[in-house]
């Protein structure tokens, strides 16, 4: 007998799954008024009530999280594009600079980007995107519309080498603009002094000193430095003069390169002071 209903279940266990199921279902619908069924009902449903209630501000929270997430994310991509936006504006303009510098100017030059910067504080050096292939020769004259950058000490047939004047072994014989009192111009590692300007000469803060025509590697008048304090408190007979570059070397991007001969610039100096 138990054998035989073990088969029969076996055979027919489906329809005795559905069955048992169909019973559970008749049995519970009987007691659909039934006091404890009334109490289940209202319990499930003031437990759903509750679980919505705290699920809905935690769904609203991670929802404004993720939407916070994506603005911030578009804010900072925004405001990298304004920043280069920005930075490309400031490159248009130093570079309109210097080509309207170029056209206005009788010398011979030719501009150029500077591609790389060293960081050495003595010896503070620049790499240029124009060699010996675009007519650059050693020792030519490097400067940005602002002022003057150094000069070309090594070159290869597409990029040179410029050796900038803040380094400590440069000494540049500067003239005051105004007045016309002559100096030497040097780095000492941390600013730009100005030497061997005597007491008796006419100097004031904010004074613009450029390349004189005693100069024997740049070319007479291009600006070099302002002055920031100047002195004569010292017990020699000269001023304490410390001075700040024309040129901002941190932030310059482009520069111009003296191609004619310096030589042949001196000598039609000194022929146009002597007439």
């Amino acid at each position: 007998m138990i054998y035989w209903l073990i088969r029969f279940i076996n055979s027919y266990r489906q329809y005795v799954i559905f069955t048992i199921l169909l019973l559970f279902s008749l049995f519970f619908l009987s007691l659909n008024d039934s006091k404890e069924i009334s109490n289940l009902r209202k319990a499930s449903f003031i437990f759903y009530g509750l679980i919505d209630y705290i699920k809905s501000p935690l769904d609203d929270f991670f929802h404004l999280r993720s939407e916070f997430e994506i603005l911030k994310k578009e804010n900072t991509e925004l405001t990298q594009q304004l920043l280069r936006l920005k930075e490309y504006e400031k490159e248009r303009n130093e570079l309109l600079e210097l080509l309207n510098f170029e056209k206005s100017n009788p010398i011979k030059l030719i501009n150029a980007r500077i591609i790389l910067k060293s960081s050495d504080p003595v010896r503070n050096k620049f790499i240029i995107n124009k060699g010996r292939n675009d007519g650059v020769k050693l020792n030519a004259t490097v400067f940005s519309y602002s002022g003057l950058i150094g000069y070309i000490s090594d070159l290869t047939s597409n990029y040179s080498v410029v050796y900038t004047i803040n380094n400590l072994n440069i000494r540049i014989s500067v003239k005051n603009a105004r007045s016309g009192a002559l100096g030497i111009l040097s780095w000492d590692g941390e600013k730009f002094k100005i030497y061997n300007v005597n007491k008796s000469a006419d100097v004031k803060e904010g004074d613009l000193f450029v390349t004189s025509e005693f100069s024997s590697l740049f070319p007479a008048g291009l600006p070099v430095a302002r002055v920031t304090y100047a002195s004569r408190a010292s017990e020699t007979l000269f001023y304490d003069i410390t001075a700040k570059s024309a040129c901002d070397f941190s932030e310059v991007k482009f520069c111009l390169v003296e191609l004619s001969d310096l030589e042949k610039q001196k000598l039609n100096f000194l022929l146009n002071q002597s007439e």
